[in-house]
């Protein structure tokens, strides 16, 4: 639930400040594991997965991706991104509803200039494409797969 609260307080501030753009940078998905800078880092993608809870009642999974080792009910630490990544095959832009944030310990950079392609969806996996921008400082592109993660109740 902080996750939630952190990312909407982080949206609303984003808008509100005027930080971020909406057409600063290309919707084109490289080819190749996903990859990119984070908060001036080099980032690559290596696993990632999605919230049960916070995924629940929505058409978005809530998802979480990482440059290190990941297992459900697991975080690494390090730079991360938070992804709304939907739930049905498709290729969609990315908006003030359906955004990624660029993530550094508490720090949140909330970017509504790229797109998600979802590829495939199963009960286990989700497969994909992405690419979104900040600014010169945080910008990702590239292919996924997350792990499904199953509610724990």
């Amino acid at each position: 639930m902080t996750k939630l609260l952190a990312l909407t307080l982080s949206c609303l501030f984003t808008v509100a400040a005027g930080c971020g753009t909406s057409d600063s940078g290309s919707t084109t998905i490289d080819a190749g594991t996903l990859a990119g800078m984070v908060y001036g880092q080099p980032w690559t993608f290596q696993a990632g997965g999605t919230d049960a809870f916070l995924s629940a009642n929505d058409d978005n999974f809530f998802a979480t991706f990482y440059q290190g080792a990941f297992t459900c009910g697991s975080e690494p630490s390090g730079p991360s991104l938070i992804v709304a990544v939907p739930k049905v095959p498709g290729d969609y832009p990315m908006s003030l509803m359906r955004n990624m944030t660029f993530v550094m310990g508490s720090d949140n950079k909330v970017a509504i200039d790229g797109r998600v392609v979802v590829d495939s969806v199963t009960a286990t996996t989700v497969t994909g494409g992405l690419v979104g921008t900040f600014d010169d400082q945080n910008t990702v592109s590239g292919h996924f797969t997350l792990t499904v993660c199953p509610a724990t109740n």
